[in-house]
């Protein structure tokens, strides 16, 4: 069973790189912290049950609803 928020990387063509999903917004966003050490680029959040997006660039976390 697919878990309800999906993590992206942003790419410079303004496409979308699914990278994991996790259970909770909380554990997305401190997964993309961790992966934007390795791998620097926006990344783009989304709960797919809710519809709520997030994008963190450069550190900020930016709520898109």
């Amino acid at each position: 069973m697919p878990l309800p928020i999906c993590i992206f990387k942003l790419l410079g063509d303004g496409s979308l790189h699914f990278v994991e999903e996790a259970q909770t917004l909380e554990d997305a966003i401190e997964s993309a912290r961790d992966l934007a050490r390795l791998w620097p680029a926006s990344t783009f959040i989304q709960n797919e049950e809710t519809g709520e997006r997030v994008v963190i660039t450069s550190g900020r976390t930016k709520d898109l609803n």
